[in-house]
């Protein structure tokens, strides 16, 4: 790639931070910009936007066929309005929070408005509480731990079960379609508008009024409920607005396709907000980076033609694999996306370079891309790299009001966090708050980082993976997943979607490749039955080609770090109701290496069938 072509310019500031190293070897980084005043109420955003383009589209609904519904500014501000008179006159505060089942949908967007400006928190959940288990046991803890008034669901057939479950909590219940579950259709939320209850409710919000619920992942037993308060969503979009291209919706109007579901933070923070701070449009993506949907994703670009591309990396590869033979596809999409952007995980540097290469090719310049740092408990705020960079892997420089301190842990660093933006306690959970809060009230995440660059500490930091996920092999050698992890979907591009890295206390690393789409098409086209987790892809074609890859790999890492000792692939889709992966389609490599474990001992066995590779 020719690093000399320029990037497509962006019209951002400059990083600017301050690096103060303490005598305990530990870092203060924060920046120098100072946030200054934000909004109390989240509703201002719509509010603003709704006032000067009433009849702008703020959500489209994609879907097969060519009529899209279309949902403008004014008339989600208005039927907001409609909602929060109903709210109010049925005795809904902020103390009787309103429990969210379903996926994204115009319907889930009014009701959280409606609830939001008057101080009513929300709490959407993940569909998967509800589509995917048989004892609805999160949904039953979520719904215990906030003691909901209401709980939505979209469609009344689909999330019949989950409802039922809920029947000894007493619920409003309120469906848009389907089976009525003996509740009241989401149209009786619509009577004529109380303006002066609604405005008198709304300047009651404060920043510390609670805004709404989102549970964590769940990684390992039950997930935490992390409260959302007016002031980290609002003070979350001035950090974003300092160091993003100056709103302008008439000269640089927003087109965004998003998948990201609005239960987590960065589809209903980051994304969301983000959207309606800059009137800008949303396109509601019936697609997303899975195999057998993201065909929908392909099609919407095409018609969209968005102004940015953000998404997971596992978005990004299954992008390019269509870019390089589309050449439709290539038009509509550097028509106009003038960033590209991902979080979730670290994207390759393979990913990455095969977009430049693409980019020069067709639009002269380079893409830029951006990405950051940050979590639920953050309000997916924390760091970011908002400028042109050759390297991907980074998570950059603090946001204006936030104080990032480094603990050192052997060779690299924890990371932990503190701002207007971080929540200040777990959901009625103390003994949670007390764990995962230093003395110095900053926020302790787990991840681990280094600095971009020893020497001009201001370049920012580079994530370094999990500090729990970090592993010593039997002879004492430090693993970092994180790293290792990248380097492997490199060399292993473009077979794989992920890997799974084992060994602790082992002799040796083996890994546990995710194949991507395209092979697991192929290896099933060649008889490949899915029997269960533990079903191996054996073709011999895919596994020759993996094991050329890795066989490259071995070249330049012999160390015992890096070197790839045992290796399969795995033949079973990951599982989202064992924690494996997210909806974000991140992976829990903990998660995967536990439910999985006897393919772990056969990685290891010494009499292995074919279809465990082996190298020396």
């Amino acid at each position: 790639m020719n690093s000399a072509v320029p990037f497509r310019k962006l019209n951002r500031p400059e990083p600017d931070i301050s690096v103060d190293k303490n005598s305990d070897g530990s870092y203060l980084i924060q920046s120098n910009i100072a946030i200054g005043e934000f909004e109390k109420n989240a509703a201002a955003f719509w509010l603003r936007s709704a006032e000067e383009f009433p009849d702008r589209e703020f959500l489209v609904h994609c879907g097969p066929d060519g009529d899209w519904p279309v949902l403008t500014y004014s008339e989600a501000r208005d039927q907001a309005n409609q909602i929060s008179t109903w709210l109010l006159e049925h005795g809904y505060s902020e103390k009787t929070p309103i429990l969210i089942l379903s996926g994204n949908s115009f319907a889930h967007a009014l009701l959280s408005m409606g609830a939001l400006q008057i101080g009513v928190p929300i709490v959407p959940v993940s569909p998967s509480y509800s589509l995917m288990s048989w004892n609805f046991e999160k949904l039953k803890y979520a719904a215990d731990l906030v003691q909901p008034k209401m709980v939505f669901a979209e469609n009344g057939t689909l999330y019949g079960q989950a409802v039922k479950a809920l029947e000894a909590f007493d619920l409003d219940i309120a469906t848009v379609d389907g089976d009525d579950l003996g509740g009241m259709d989401f149209e009786n939320l619509f009577p004529p508008v109380d303006l002066p209850r609604v405005e008198a409710a709304r300047q009651r919000v404060e920043h510390d009024t609670l805004a709404k619920i989102l549970f964590t992942s769940g990684s390992t037993g039950m997930p935490k409920a992390v409260p959302n308060t007016h002031r980290m969503i609002c003070s979350g979009q001035k950090m974003h607005e300092l160091i993003s291209e100056p709103r302008d919706p008439i000269g640089d109007r927003s087109l965004v396709l998003d998948w990201l579901p609005w239960h987590h933070t960065f589809g209903g923070n980051v994304n969301f907000f983000g959207n309606i701070r800059v009137a800008g449009t949303m396109y509601m993506d019936d697609g997303k980076p899975i195999p057998g949907l993201f065909d929908r994703t392909i099609d919407n670009i095409k018609k969209i033609r968005p102004t940015r591309f953000s998404s997971v990396p596992t978005a990004f590869s299954f992008l390019l694999d269509q870019l390089e033979k589309d050449d439709e596809l290539v038009e509509a999409f550097f028509d106009r996306v003038k960033i590209c952007q991902y979080g979730g995980a670290a994207l390759s540097q393979e990913l990455y370079e095969r977009m430049q290469v693409l980019a020069i090719k067709h639009t002269g310049m380079r893409m830029p891309f951006g990405t950051g740092w940050g979590s639920t408990e953050t309000t997916g705020m924390g760091t970011a790299v908002y400028w042109e960079e050759d390297k991907v892997g980074l998570i950059g420089v603090p946001y204006s009001g936030v104080q990032v301190k480094l603990i050192p842990v052997g060779e690299k660093f924890e990371i932990r966090v503190k701002g207007p933006h971080v929540h200040t306690g777990y959901y009625r959970r103390p003994d949670l708050t007390e764990e995962y809060f230093d003395e110095d009230g900053f926020y302790c995440m787990g991840d681990a980082v280094n600095f971009m660059n020893a020497e001009k500490l201001e370049q920012g930091l580079v994530f370094n993976g999990r500090v729990s996920e970090d592993f010593k092999l039997a002879n004492g050698t430090w693993v970092e997943t994180g790293s290792l992890r990248l380097n492997l979907i490199d060399a292993l591009d473009p077979l794989v979607r992920d890997v799974v890295i084992a060994g602790h206390d082992r002799e040796e690393i083996a890994i546990l490749i995710v194949p991507n789409e395209a092979v697991m098409k192929k290896a099933i086209e060649n008889g490949h039955v899915m029997e269960g987790p533990e079903s191996l892809v054996s073709q011999t074609e895919i596994l020759d080609a993996v094991r050329e890859k890795l066989e490259t790999y071995h070249k330049t890492n012999k160390n015992k770090s890096r070197f790839v000792a045992h290796a399969l692939i795995m033949g079973y889709p990951l599982s989202s109701d064992e924690n494996e992966i997210t909806d974000k389609q991140y992976i829990n490599q903990s998660a995967v290496l536990g439910n999985r474990a006897q393919l772990v001992e056969r990685l290891y066995n010494k009499v292995s069938p074919p279809e465990i590779l082996h190298f020396t």
